[in-house]
């Protein structure tokens, strides 16, 4: 979408480029870096996003928690609705993002997307948690839960990235900063039981990042049924090629945040970066990972939730020797 990647100087993100220089300069680069995560990550003041919204046979939510697969499981779910024939210049020509903290991207009011599609489907992205994203039998809900250590890592990169403060902020620090309130832990937690609680329903997918990178032509049929629609041989197929790694990366720009002012060019981190499950071994060591285990499992148990978490994201899914 023409300015999403490089919004005007005169606008909201000009100040926020601004103080983010000014505080990382003085040395508070970590402390601020932890409070704009916790804001984009689970944006608590803005719940009301989607409040009194009814949705309709049209929706397929696409709720994932940040740094989750969110664009992955966007992108699978997009060309679906177009067959595998999906064209922009930005996912988010195509898809609303209630909560966004960016301007420039598609609103909820735009019906137009359902007009232009060939199934009549428009996909919806969120980070809100389940109890924020209202529910009805009559739309679709994917989710996609991955293993809070990877997440740590991939919001390293991304994070220090989209601020221009990867020199400001060492791997050590964020990992202290996430795990201590920040996006890892009951933020994880809270996203995932409430989402993994809904799984049962009919209109409902919920997956995990290693079950999608170990079989994606099956993820992509799971998605295709959930969404009601019927795809060719040739048609799957397309989808599948467009899903995978290397087209994404290849147009990462179709799906990468918006450049900040101040902030160069080259400071803009891939969207897509490695797509890799079960090495967040290539930050984290066997003691922190075991902490970030403790954590999790600790908070899932304090919600209540029967998210097997040994299970999907156990020290065993992580193969990276010491």
């Amino acid at each position: 979408m023409p300015g999403f990647r490089s919004p005007p100087w005169l606008s909201p993100a000009l100040p926020l480029s601004v103080i983010v220089k000014l505080v990382g300069a003085v040395g508070y680069a970590g402390a601020l870096l932890e409070l704009l995560s916790q804001q984009i990550f689970l944006p608590r003041r803005i719940p009301r996003a989607l409040r009194g919204y009814e949705p309709t046979e049209h929706d397929v939510f696409v709720a994932v928690y940040p740094k989750s697969g969110t664009n992955w499981a966007m992108q699978i779910a997009q060309q679906i609705a177009y067959r595998g024939a999906a064209e922009f210049d930005h996912i988010h020509d195509l898809v609303p993002w209630p909560e966004a903290p960016f301007p420039n991207i598609v609103p909820m009011s735009d019906r137009s997307i359902v007009d232009r599609c060939p199934t009549g489907l428009r996909v919806i992205k969120t980070h809100l948690l389940a109890d924020h994203v209202p529910f009805s039998p009559r739309a679709r809900y994917i989710t996609v839960i991955r293993d809070p250590k990877e997440v740590l890592v991939s919001s390293y990169h991304f994070f220090t990235g989209v601020f221009g403060l990867g020199h400001r902020i060492s791997a050590q620090e964020w990992f202290r900063r996430s795990t201590k309130g920040g996006p890892i832990g009951r933020m994880w937690a809270e996203h995932a039981a409430g989402h993994w609680a809904r799984r049962e329903r009919p209109n409902v997918l919920v997956l995990t990042y290693g079950e999608m990178k170990a079989d994606l032509e099956g993820s992509v049929s799971r998605f295709a049924e959930l969404m009601g629609v019927s795809l060719s041989d040739e048609q799957f197929a397309e989808v599948v090629r467009r899903a995978s790694f290397p087209y994404m990366k290849a147009h990462d720009d179709q799906f990468g945040p918006p450049r900040l002012p101040l902030t160069r060019r080259d400071q803009v981190p891939p969207m897509v970066r490695r797509g890799v499950a079960g090495d967040s071994g290539e930050m984290l060591d066997a003691d922190q990972r075991a902490l970030v285990d403790r954590q999790s499992r600790a908070f899932l148990a304090e919600l209540g939730s029967d998210l097997p978490y040994d299970e999907l994201f156990g020290p065993r899914t992580d193969p990276r020797p010491e």
